[in-house]
């Protein structure tokens, strides 16, 4: 690409700020090293994050918020209105895809299959729960894997009730989703083009923050998978992509449980760490972090021009 003059922004005041930050640097430091004027943003409130002058000298924003403020669809509202370039998806699809339940409505709805599932509400009837045996307690409105537990049928209301609050700890609205007992995988998307899969081992039950930030102990493998059912599932991948009118770049996560894809949810702004699951699969798509940077950056600004 002929070398513009980008912002990279990240930081944010979410739960994931930490992770942002990381992201950011990771981002900068490869533009940087690669000859690209860049300078990184490091916003930590809101009312720094909506300033127009802070984006005038710059072509692009690169935007590496993650939670809340960077993937809700606020930050993208306020580039589109004033007219600022910046990567990832439009503010209506964002704020879609930050909504767990949202989008497993969209996705359910058009025949995609999503783990059954309810939506916690006060006088919360425990007995719609026994039509499976464990449930995954998470906040519809958050990443990381944070305020998530597991819950078995046998262990009660009291240990139900523990879990609620835990994940009313980052939102008030709670999505209970039937567990699938399967392989993690994870299929990022590059301008409509997916990437290869990432199989997630953990060490621990799931794949949590600690095996996501923290521990060397979590495994990713290319996903062992035949070319008919790759094919399958690639395309799969695109049209839930498409349905909920994702751009640019993003991931979705999905449960494989030998017979079925199971599509759990779709990530609008990845984490981009040295860690993280992008570019562990771009990497083994034979694509280098600055040609997936590049090929990021390439479509956001077709997409603006």
């Amino acid at each position: 690409m002929i070398k513009k003059n980008i912002a990279v922004l990240c930081g944010g005041w979410s739960e994931e700020r930490l992770i942002s930050l990381k992201s950011g640097d990771s981002v900068y430091k490869c533009l940087k090293e690669n000859g690209y004027e860049v300078t990184k943003i490091d916003v930590k409130t809101a009312n720094e994050a909506f300033n127009e002058e802070l984006y005038s000298k710059f072509d692009l924003v690169f935007i590496l918020l993650h939670g809340r403020g960077g993937e809700d669809g606020d930050i993208q509202k306020f580039f589109e209105e004033n007219d600022i370039a910046f990567t990832g998806s439009n503010s209506q699809s964002s704020r879609i895809t930050m909504n767990k339940i949202k989008t497993k409505e969209i996705w359910k709805n058009n025949n995609i299959k999503t783990p059954e599932y309810f939506i916690y509400e006060e006088n919360f009837q425990i007995d719609n729960l026994s039509s499976f045996e464990k449930w995954v307690i998470k906040p519809n409105l958050e990443g990381s894997s944070n305020g998530i537990s597991f819950y078995n049928n046998i262990e009660g209301k009291e240990d139900f009730e523990k879990k609620i609050n835990l994940a009313k700890k980052y939102d008030d609205s709670v999505l209970i989703e039937r567990f699938i007992d399967g392989k993690e995988i994870t299929v990022p998307i590059i301008n409509k083009r997916c990437l290869r899969p990432i199989h997630i081992i953990p060490e621990g039950e799931f794949y949590d923050f600690d095996a996501k930030y923290i521990s060397n102990k979590t495994k990713y493998l290319e996903y062992a998978i035949e070319s008919e059912r790759l094919d399958i599932l690639n395309n799969l991948v695109i049209h839930a992509y498409e349905l909920v009118g994702a751009e640019n770049w993003g991931r979705i996560d999905i449960i494989d449980d030998g017979i079925d894809y199971f599509l759990i949810e779709l990530n609008s702004v990845p984490g981009m760490t040295e860690t993280s699951l992008v570019p562990k699969s771009s990497h083994l798509s034979g694509i280098s972090y600055l040609e997936l940077l590049e090929s990021i950056m390439d479509d956001a600004l077709a997409k603006k021009a």
